[in-house]
């Protein structure tokens, strides 16, 4: 159980993420289905297929390895089980795996994390008029119908929380100037904004356009440089606040600053993020520049959670993992700061359950 000081709702999200890693450590091997009720009946199996954004770096990258993981885990516990795990760098790749998956004749559920949820909209609906369930994970089908399953992190929950915390952070200022970076159009990306806008104090202004970055370091390292180089001294040095929506992205920014060589002081106290990735947390942990960082846990290891779902539905057993809300099974986070008023510090969220299921896969 993972101990936190402030006494709180949000520290029952914390015991539920810590709960949700626990599961990957556990024996959690549903009840085997018989083909008929003679004891001597062959048991059923079941072929699952996770078809998955390309895995060749970043957070993706960590996120196919984290699937396979926890297939290779799910399999060796329930000897009836077959899953795949498919990833592909573009649309049209993702499509193609589900076409051969489905081609096999014998698949049961597909998971799908859509690289864009519009380019897949027609094939998605290809797996259910072949009878295959469908599960979807992290990026919505907007307004799809018929699926077994919607699986995410809580991203408007995300938002909110991060709305709230620099609400309380800049309290006694009143006027906040900041500049958004989020990752790109997708339902993550809006969902995000979605919450944000929804509590953030009026007081906080948004100086420039929204910068899209496509999730990329050195795209938002890029922007950065562009926007201080193109500023005045009084425009720099009246910049408060950052607000991304990953931990990449928050990267890139500081690289930005840390090189930053004009006539400006940079003032920007605090960097909003969401990740809670090592290398961020080390980055600010040997900064010189006086800007804190205050992230909001999502993590690779999520899809685990889409894949325990998936069996539970193939194989009838409870799901007992992320709550059900509306519809759409959230997994829920917590905020991880060097600056005071969040669920975790850097040094106790290094120290707990979910750091630990997060970089189980490489040490």
């Amino acid at each position: 159980m993972i101990v936190v000081k402030r006494i709180t709702k949000l520290a029952v999200t914390v015991a539920a993420v810590a709960a949700l890693a626990a599961c990957s450590t556990t024996d959690s091997k549903p009840a085997t289905t018989s083909a008929g009720t003679d004891t001597g009946a062959a048991e059923q199996t079941f072929k699952i297929g996770v078809v998955t954004p390309s895995g060749d770096h970043g957070f993706t990258g960590e996120s196919v390895a984290h699937a396979k993981a926890e297939a290779e885990r799910l399999m060796a516990e329930n000897p009836n089980l077959d899953i795949v795990v498919k990833d592909g760098l573009e649309a049209t790749d993702q499509i193609d795996s589900i076409e051969n998956l489905l081609a096999g004749g014998d698949i049961d559920l597909i998971v799908l994390w859509p690289m864009e949820g519009e380019a897949l909209r027609s094939t998605a609906q290809s797996i259910l008029d072949a009878g295959v369930k469908l599960v979807i994970y992290d990026r919505l089908i907007t307004d799809f119908k018929g699926l077994s399953g919607e699986i995410m992190g809580d991203n408007v929950g995300i938002g909110n929380m991060m709305g709230d915390y620099v609400n309380t952070y800049y309290a006694a200022d009143d006027t906040v100037n900041y500049l958004r970076f989020v990752g790109d159009s997708s339902t993550v990306t809006g969902q995000r904004n979605d919450g944000f806008d929804a509590n953030v104090d009026a007081k906080f202004v948004q100086v420039a356009n929204t910068f899209v970055t496509d999730w990329s370091s050195e795209t938002a390292q890029n922007q950065m440089d562009d926007w201080l180089n193109s500023k005045s001294v009084a425009e720099i040095e009246g910049l408060d606040l950052l607000v991304t929506h990953d931990d990449e992205i928050t990267d890139g920014l500081m690289n930005a600053m840390e090189s930053y060589a004009g006539p400006a002081k940079l003032n920007v106290k605090l960097i909003t993020s969401v990740g809670g990735r090592k290398e961020t947390l080390d980055k600010f942990d040997g900064t010189s520049l006086d800007t804190k960082l205050a992230t909001f846990y999502f993590s690779p290891s999520f899809i685990r959670e889409s894949e325990r779902l998936a069996v539970s539905i193939v194989t009838g057993e409870p799901y007992t993992g992320a709550k059900e809300v509306d519809g759409t099974y959230l997994i829920p986070s917590f905020s991880v700061s060097n600056a005071g008023n969040a669920d975790m510090d850097f040094a106790a969220y290094r120290a707990s359950d979910v750091f630990k299921e997060r970089y189980s896969i490489n040490g």
